[in-house]
């Protein structure tokens, strides 16, 4: 297969056409190819961030040096809704 200059090689994909036209709307990208090649590369990022924070959960996560976390003044969230007292 040929390749152009920036190392793209054509590829004949069998996708959803509904999902191919729905990514390049939410990308706001000009073509198919372009919402295509796109989500390839934030998918290949993913993978990357996720390997890189597994390393760190295998060492011991991530020490928090400021104690913030421990902090008494944070506000404790709860799930779910908040009812009123009448």
């Amino acid at each position: 297969m040929r390749q152009d200059r920036k190392g793209h090689t054509r590829k004949n994909l069998v996708v959803n056409q509904g999902s191919i036209k729905a990514l390049q709307r939410l990308l706001r990208v000009g073509s198919e190819s372009e919402a295509v090649r796109i989500a390839v590369e934030d998918r290949l990022l993913a993978e990357k961030l996720a390997s890189a924070a597994d390393r760190v959960a295998e060492r011991g996560g991530l020490i928090d040096v400021f104690a913030r976390s421990a902090c008494p003044r944070r506000k404790q969230f709860q799930a779910g809704p908040q009812r009123r007292k009448a």
